[in-house]
């Protein structure tokens, strides 16, 4: 491990062994930070201790879902509900094979991507109890990967294009970048749905691609989609922040690089509506941004495990190894500069700690 050669801005509030190399960090409707990896997850206190930790059985989804003071997750072609409290299971029902996507559906229930048999899928819908209420086919590999409830439908891509089904599995619209969509023809084989995500109560965001260009759009709950910015602009990663002071949504992306000489700057711009509100440059392309406390992002920057294993002894990479939050206002806060390559990117709690790993520990950096 190299030796830091900055001075951070913060400092960790307390650190712990991260139990498993390949563990995510889940902090959403969690009191602390869930470490999950392919086999076992451990809960981790506000305060830095382990409260439980407990095998799994093997995953659909590393990520789970998390409501109510219940795990659910996908282990071993069934649904489980685990106690977050001890990490216990009790329930389980069987999700089919290869069941995967894990989602709430809006009416108490879960929806996820059910393999069949090689060429054939569908997304279920299914009650707590497992029983089937629905299951839409799916006619292409490809669909049914962007899968999420938004109001009081069931959204996922299909034929290269959004599919809106209500609580009957009746079809209530299907979205494209622009008007006109026609169900009765095959779709533009160079469409692309490359991903989605909740912008606000009221709206999607897709990003939607084409032969010759692509964008953000926002969809709404009526299936009409507008621009927001082009991906030509912006690349990923990008976060949606809540409004400041009841303004509106706000998004922050990646603008292109600049190169003067052999000195490259990555900024990250902020946009409001359809403004741009400030711009921050990095001196490394972000790997993340987060949605932090009282309207702060977070960003992280790390080498990957090849350039790291190439360099890292060679000559300090600290400069490019960090986690930074920046104020409402892109100004910075605090930067804390990883004592090793960043395992896993900033996971926000609810109190807004910064949980972070690296080095093989578990990092809690303060709001």
């Amino acid at each position: 491990m190299e030796s830091v050669r900055a001075v951070s801005d913060t400092s960790p509030l307390w650190s712990v062994d991260i139990p498993a190399d390949d563990a995510t960090l889940r902090t959403e409707d969690v009191d602390g930070c869930l470490l999950i990896s392919e086999a076992a997850a451990t809960l981790i206190s506000p305060d830095g201790q382990i409260r439980w930790s407990q095998e799994l059985g093997s995953h659909g989804n590393w990520y789970p879902l998390v409501r109510d003071g219940l795990m659910h997750r996908i282990e071993n072609d069934h649904i489980v509900t685990r106690d977050l409290a001890t990490g216990e299971p009790v329930a389980s029902f069987d999700g089919g094979l290869r069941a995967h996507r894990l989602e709430f559906d809006p009416w108490g229930g879960f929806v996820f991507r059910h393999l069949i048999e090689d060429d054939q899928r569908e997304v279920r819908r299914v009650g707590l109890d497992g029983e089937l209420h629905w299951a839409v086919p799916l006619p292409d590999r490809m669909d049914g990967y962007r899968l999420r409830a938004f109001g009081d439908l069931v959204v996922f891509d299909v034929n290269r294009l959004l599919y809106a089904y209500d609580r009957d599995a009746e079809l209530q619209w299907a979205a494209w970048a622009w008007a006109g969509v026609r169900l009765d023809r095959p779709a533009d084989e160079h469409h692309r749905i490359r991903a989605l995500r909740q912008y606000d109560a009221d709206h999607l965001l897709a990003r939607f691609e084409w032969y010759d260009g692509g964008g953000y759009f926002l969809v709404d709950a009526f299936g009409d989609s507008r621009s927001l910015i082009t991906t030509r602009q912006v690349s990923e990663p990008l976060a949606v922040l809540p409004g400041v002071d009841g303004g509106p949504t706000r998004l922050a992306v990646c603008g292109p690089s600049r190169q003067e000489q052999m000195i490259y700057t990555y900024p990250i711009w902020l946009i409001e509506g359809d403004r741009g509100v400030w711009t921050h440059d990095m001196n490394v392309a972000p790997v993340t941004l987060s949605a932090g406390a009282e309207g702060s992002l977070i960003v992280s920057a790390s080498p990957d495990q090849r350039r790291w294993d190439t360099y890292h002894w060679l000559r300090p990479l600290w400069h490019e190894t960090y986690v930074r939050c920046l104020n409402p206002d892109g100004t910075t806060r605090w930067t804390w500069y990883a004592p090793g390559m960043i395992t896993q990117h900033p996971s926000i709690g609810a109190d807004g700690t910064v949980y972070v790993g690296a080095a093989g520990r578990l990092y809690a950096l303060p709001a």
